[in-house]
């Protein structure tokens, strides 16, 4: 039987610094700064408590490295690799608008893609039945040529080629649950038709034109992109909903050999930058079902990466949950607003709103499968 749950955080994510943000005020003066939403204290204080949850006695802490040239070329063109490379030598400057990189981030960069790598091959050599990367940069908006919303190089979709590519897989599945969609792994694997994608985020959100219901692939995919956006709102139990009743039947009929979560915490109800109702009870029934669906289809195979997630308070509660839920433990450390029961009272009834989004998405699911 494959061992426990594998593991990656490494302090030099942490040269990925995103700097402040300021602004000029009409009389001169600078409006005091506030720290880039994607900060690296988010990620610090996640790998914080972690350590200090008892979750690391179930966890087996193993080393990234750097991914190659090679292997970044999976996704991403040469002429951005290089752009990445050099803005962070001259130390540091904007990939996009929204998108700093500093000094640190080249190397942090190729640190999160190769991490994702190498969880892969060791889930896929049987050494693990799981695993979960604390990864920055975070990746999923990522594409070819260009970085954005926050990410660099797109560690999940490079992951997934390098799962076919060295361990010959024929069909690979990616979760998508960050509340802003993810277009650079839509982009990646739009025409193929041996990686179904899904996406679970709010609706007519970040990024404009993307992630629409009826988005379902290319001629030679169709039905292989399963968008799922949610209204803004929705809380557990239409996230809960929306696996019970689209992705685990969908996965059930493609059966995957190999399962991905990007794994992205601001549908939570304290992000800034999103405005939905998860809580991190809520994350770790997410990932109790994605866990219980991988045993049932790919012999457990599943790999969760981090992405978003923007409230400093609130992401390491989330993504604590979601690695309780993968390893079906739990540990002693509370919620930190409510009990779970009044914030799963909160949130477990679903509005006819978000019941007409779930079924949206298996009205027009339904034409390639049973749903």
């Amino acid at each position: 039987m494959p061992g426990p749950t594998a593991y990656i955080y490494d302090s030099r994510f942490l040269r990925h610094e995103t700097g402040n943000y300021e602004l000029i005020m009409p009389n001169g003066d600078v409006l005091e700064p506030e720290p880039h939403p994607s900060n690296s204290r988010i990620t610090r204080r996640t790998a914080q408590l972690i350590d200090g949850s008892g979750i690391m006695e179930h966890l087996t802490s193993i080393e990234p490295r750097l991914a190659t040239a090679e292997e970044i070329g999976y996704v991403h063109d040469r002429d951005y690799s290089e752009q990445v490379r050099v803005t962070a030598e001259r130390g540091g400057g904007l990939l996009d608008t929204e998108t700093p990189i500093a000094s640190g981030s080249w190397e942090a960069a190729l640190l999160a893609a190769g991490g994702a790598i190498v969880l892969t091959d060791r889930v896929l050599g049987g050494e693990f039945r799981n695993a979960y990367g604390l990864l920055r940069p975070p990746g999923h908006h990522a594409m070819p040529n260009q970085g954005m919303g926050f990410c660099v190089f797109n560690n999940v979709a490079i992951a997934a080629h390098h799962a076919r590519k060295v361990h010959g897989l024929n069909r690979v599945m990616i979760v998508d649950w960050d509340v802003h969609h993810g277009n650079g792994t839509q982009f990646a694997f739009w025409n193929d038709p041996d990686v179904l994608f899904v996406s679970l985020h709010q609706d007519d959100w970040y990024p404009a034109g993307w992630g629409y219901v009826e988005h379902t692939g290319g001629a030679s995919a169709e039905g292989r992109t399963v968008n799922i956006p949610l209204p803004p709102g929705s809380g557990n139990y239409a996230y809960l909903a929306a696996l019970e009743r689209v992705v685990e039947p969908i996965a059930r009929q493609f059966r995957p050999e190999l399962l991905f979560i990007s794994a992205g915490q601001d549908p939570s109800m304290m992000d800034p930058l999103g405005h939905m109702m998860v809580t991190a009870s809520g994350f770790r029934q997410m990932a109790e079902r994605l866990t219980a669906l991988a045993d049932e289809v790919c012999q457990g195979r599943l790999v969760a990466v981090q992405e978003g997630g923007y409230s400093a308070m609130y992401v390491p509660f989330c993504t604590l949950a979601v690695i309780e839920g993968m390893t079906g433990l739990q540990t002693d450390v509370p919620e930190p607003f409510l009990g779970d029961s009044e914030l799963d009272a909160a949130t477990r009834e679903q509005r006819p709103h978000q019941e007409a989004a779930v079924d949206a998405a298996r009205r027009v699911q339904s034409q390639w499968w049973d749903l």
